[in-house]
């Protein structure tokens, strides 16, 4: 068995290729995070509870002592730099997304660059951006640590050094501080790779000293910042928040399982919805399994690949699929998405080799990216409609989400008190006045902080309060959320509802003032 020989293309490309690919993709980002020529779109997703919590931090609350984190606190403590250095403006958030979404880019691009040649280093970006990024354009904590673990794949790619192994071990602490599973895994990802590669390279550094070279440092950095936190919080107080919750109470509901697999595909009733469930689709196809298809091709030519490329490879399938199995036990759309980025590069050089089949598929893909890459400009001529809120004017896409938040931006003063509703909190700069954001259906929301919730409120009652459906059928029994309701009935009324969709409605109560609050 020979390998298949790949395109022969020049490796270079003139520095004018990749300045207009940069260019491309800043102005596809901007289109996609502004309405053309300066408003931020509206976001309406869980970004919003780690913007919230870092404006909570602003305000002197210390992460895990003041309010509730289930995660490392690495975005947190990133959104609240951003509010310190440029202030908290709409613009900021938007403007971040286009850095991540291009920093993304370039860090797959330079992958590609040791793995691909030729126009072929740029489609691995162009995939994701068209058919990942611009459809799972919400900076939680997995892209943050899906960046940082494709950094260090993108460090060790050009060499095994002690100073290389270093930098990489140094990232794996630095993503394990934004997502505890991620990092950690990847970490084990690489130290395995170091131990494959001995084969390879049994004359270089010793095993024991490239495995103290990442060790040392991811060590540091993550002892150093969970310390603080500890002394800070308690060490009881963090290891129940990071270790134990995620653990014992996250996987309740179909959320966070296994069972979540396929049900967020979308349903199809135009044209517009087929176009999005392609998106979905391609993603669902990749992950994980374009990385089986990746090792069967090595392990067939292993005998004959260049042993440079085929390390390479090796440590991309392994990160890729440390990535996926740091989001299996909940493999929503979403995060699927988040590790999807080496799936790209996988995929790209599956079907870079010459063929009549090959050839197809890549000008298909092509023409794939291309017309989905017009998107963004059609976000820019559907309906859109502004607000002028305390953070800036922001554009809604979403005529539901629109007339809510201009209902609540009339009825409410930057500082006043609002609860369960943390994207509201954030746009309108309302504060939370429990330790929660919000309170879940589910094993989410325990007893005990139900109970502290209600005694917040009862201390400091805000002026709405946002509700959702109660729980029904299998998992109602998992609803704790009882004495929050009464409590609601019994001081609040019914100011308004607002229908999201077909299935889907938000309540506002409002503060009763016969109830003496």
């Amino acid at each position: 068995m020979t390998e298949p020989r790949p395109l022969r293309v020049a490796s270079r490309r003139p520095d004018s290729v990749w300045l207009l690919a940069f260019a491309l993709a800043l102005i596809f980002l901007y289109l996609r995070f502004f309405l053309f020529p300066a408003t931020p779109f509206f976001a309406n997703s869980d970004q919003n509870l780690f913007l919230l919590r870092a404006l909570r931090i602003l305000h002197g609350q210390v992460l895990y002592r003041d309010f509730f984190e289930l995660v490392t606190p690495g975005t947190d403590l990133l959104y609240a730099a951003l509010f310190r250095i440029f202030g908290v403006h709409a613009w900021v958030i938007a403007a971040w997304s286009v850095a991540v979404g291009l920093a993304l880019c370039c860090v797959i691009t330079r992958i590609a660059s040791r793995i691909l040649r030729g126009a072929l280093i740029l489609l691995p970006a162009l995939l994701f951006l068209v058919f990942d990024f611009d459809n799972a354009a919400d900076l939680t904590h997995h892209w943050y640590s899906a960046l940082v673990v494709m950094a260090a794949v993108s460090i060790l790619m050009d060499g095994t050094s002690i100073l290389r192994i270093s930098a990489a071990g140094a990232l794996c602490g630095v993503a394990t501080l934004f997502t505890q599973t991620e990092g950690a895994i990847a970490f084990v990802a690489l130290a395995v790779y170091l131990l494959w590669l001995k084969k390879f390279a049994p004359r270089e550094s010793g095993i024991v000293a490239q495995l103290a070279a990442l060790m040392v440092p991811f060590a540091l950095i993550v002892s150093c910042a969970l310390g603080y936190f500890a002394y800070k919080a308690g060490a009881r107080t963090l290891y129940f928040d990071l270790v134990v919750f995620p653990v014992k109470y996250l996987s309740s509901g179909d959320v966070n399982t296994p069972r979540t697999y396929l049900r967020q595909l979308p349903p199809v009733h135009a044209l517009g919805d087929l176009i999005r469930l392609l998106r979905f689709l391609v993603v669902y196809a990749l992950v994980p399994y374009i990385y089986f298809f990746g090792m069967y091709r090595l392990w067939r030519t292993r005998k004959t690949m260049r042993p440079e490329l085929q390390q390479q490879l090796v440590l991309l399938h392994l990160a890729g699929l440390a990535l996926f199995l740091a989001v299996a036990s909940g493999p929503r759309y979403f995060r699927l998405c988040t590790v999807a980025p080496p799936a790209f590069v996988v995929c790209v050089w599956l079907i870079s080799h010459e063929g009549r089949v090959h050839k197809l598929t890549r000008a298909c893909l092509w023409c794939a990216s291309a017309a989905f890459a017009l998107l963004p400009l059609y976000r820019q001529v559907q309906w859109h409609a502004t607000l002028h809120l305390p953070i800036g004017k922001v554009a809604f896409s979403d005529p539901p989400i629109f007339q809510e938040y201009k209902w609540l931006v009339q009825r409410t003063c930057p500082s006043e008190l609002i609860f369960n509703h943390p994207g509201v909190a954030y746009y309108l700069s309302l504060d939370s006045p429990a330790s929660i954001d919000f309170v879940a259906s589910d094993e989410y929301s325990q007893p005990k902080e139900i109970a502290a919730v209600v005694q917040s409120l009862q201390r400091r009652p805000p002026h709405f309060i946002a509700m959702f459906p109660e729980s029904t059928g299998r998992y109602a029994i998992l609803d704790h959320t009882l004495p929050f309701r009464q409590y609601v009935h019994s001081n609040y009324r019914l100011a308004q509802t607002f229908y999201l969709d077909r299935s889907r409605y938000e309540e506002i109560w409002e503060l009763d003032p016969k109830s003496g609050k």
